[in-house]
């Protein structure tokens, strides 16, 4: 995959990250978690990170297809 925009893939490690301590995960879900949502934001244009808790959790789980399940 090549990044489509890198902006805001910091913010989304950060976010995700404290979405995952705050909700429970143990410290290494929690940086995979992070990881997922950073990289997933690599694929969106612009500042936010429009995908879903589930989508990064597929991909933090191993899922590596490349694909948003829309």
């Amino acid at each position: 995959m090549v990044p489509l925009d890198r902006v805001g893939g910091g913010d989304s490690f950060g976010g995700g990250l404290i979405y995952s301590l705050i909700t429970g995960k143990n410290a290494q879900d929690a940086i995979n978690f992070a990881v997922a949502a950073s990289c997933l934001k690599h694929s969106i244009e612009h500042d936010f990170n429009l995908v879903t808790v589930a989508e990064v959790e597929n991909l933090a789980k191993g899922n590596a297809s490349g694909r948003i399940q829309r």
